[in-house]
């Protein structure tokens, strides 16, 4: 079995903010301790999602919208 943890993304992190430097300390040990256990298979993160596609389906018409902007394609 395998998951994927997703933290909702905020205003400063979609602006490619780091967070604060206990944040990133606690996230680090989580991860050692995950590759200890031998469970982590990659912690190398996403993109922010203003640099991807949205596809949006409705019946059988689709959107693809531009990261978060209101632009479409179809």
């Amino acid at each position: 079995m395998r998951f994927m943890m997703i933290v909702k993304a905020t205003k400063d992190s979609e602006a490619g903010a780091m967070p604060s430097e206990k944040l990133i300390a606690d996230m680090a040990k989580y991860h050692e301790e995950l590759q200890k256990a031998g469970v982590l298979l990659d912690a190398s993160g996403l993109q922010p999602s203003s640099k991807g596609w949205r596809v949006k389906y409705a019946g059988a018409k689709r959107a693809v919208i531009d990261g978060l902007s209101p632009k479409r394609r179809s």
